[in-house]
């Protein structure tokens, strides 16, 4: 049991260092070996800076300002194309020089085209579905962005509830079934047998909060992104 013990630890141990090096990785570093301690902890990650339950309507989401951006855009054609259903007139000037024994001309016409059968219908009534289209992916993000914090907020209330659980009932029983089970063990009242299976229980139950933190960070982080939230200033 003990060298079963020894045998996950090292694992744990393994697949720490190859979760660093993926973090390498991802970051773009080259040669790495993993040797490096994060500057952040679970304890730390698992907290939130604003009260779960605050109140953000999501306008600063990068895809939504491109949304409402695309939006605005469609609005613009739409003047350009009702602007243009009148042509713009046409202005020439005309300057000729005759003999010295004429005078000089100078000409000056004005054209305006009257749109009588092209008044720019077409492209007026494809701006205009632009316009509509925008308005709908507009209203179908801001719909998604409210069930992408519902959620996001359902998710972190699990996980930091069921941690907390973890850390205030489970973890603190375990480790006093451990401890009593080890003093029975030394005065004579329990097997190495109960010995070990109290510590394997306390292990997994260790693992567990461990897990159940390693949630609850991850549930912080998508409820930070589905708010938009940055901590830079």
């Amino acid at each position: 049991a003990a060298e079963r013990l020894a045998q996950d630890a090292s694992a744990a141990a393994a697949a720490e260092r190859a979760a660093r090096i993926a973090v390498d990785v991802l970051l773009g570093e080259a040669n790495s070996s993993g040797d490096w301690v994060p500057g952040d902890s679970l304890e730390t990650l698992v907290g939130l800076p604003f009260p779960a339950s605050a109140e953000s309507p999501g306008l600063t989401r990068p895809d939504l300002l491109a949304a409402q951006a695309a939006e605005r855009k469609a609005e613009a054609d739409l003047r350009l194309q009702g602007a243009n259903r009148v042509p713009d007139p046409t202005v020439s000037l005309q300057y000729e020089h005759e003999q010295p024994d004429k005078p000089n001309t100078i000409g000056l016409a004005i054209s305006l085209p009257l749109p009588l059968w092209n008044r720019n219908e077409g492209n007026l009534a494809a701006a205009r579905a632009a316009i509509t289209a925008a308005k709908v992916q507009t209203d179908k993000l801001r719909a998604q962005i409210a069930a992408d914090i519902a959620a996001a907020r359902v998710a972190y209330a699990e996980a930091s509830g069921r941690l907390q659980r973890y850390r205030e009932q489970i973890r603190p029983k375990s480790e006093q079934v451990r401890k009593t089970v080890a003093f029975a063990y030394e005065k004579g009242g329990a097997s190495l047998l109960d010995l070990l299976s109290a510590e394997r229980n306390d292990n997994d139950v260790r693992l567990a909060t461990a897990a159940a933190a390693a949630d609850a960070a991850t549930a912080a982080v998508n409820l930070k992104a589905a708010l938009n939230y940055s901590s830079e200033p």
